[in-house]
């Protein structure tokens, strides 16, 4: 099964922050970086592993822009 999804970030600046540090763990899935337009795309065995990767990545990305607010101040 394949999937993925895009994610729209603020800045571009940001997108490309969180575009390295995601790709040192990208493994098998495949990451694009367009502008401000994260890309993320990979394959899972089955619907509910699908999920859980989609899961991992969105909370990945989301810690990353946590971490950018923190250093903004």
């Amino acid at each position: 099964m394949r999937g993925g999804f895009s994610v729209k970030l603020r800045l571009n600046e940001d997108a490309e922050i969180v575009y390295k540090a995601l790709s040192v763990d990208a493994g098998d899935a495949k990451l694009y970086l367009d502008g401000g337009t994260l890309t993320l795309m990979f394959q899972a065995e089955s619907l509910s592993s699908l999920r859980a990767g989609v899961n991992s990545w969105l909370r990945l990305i989301k810690v990353c822009k946590d971490v950018l607010k923190l250093c903004e101040r």
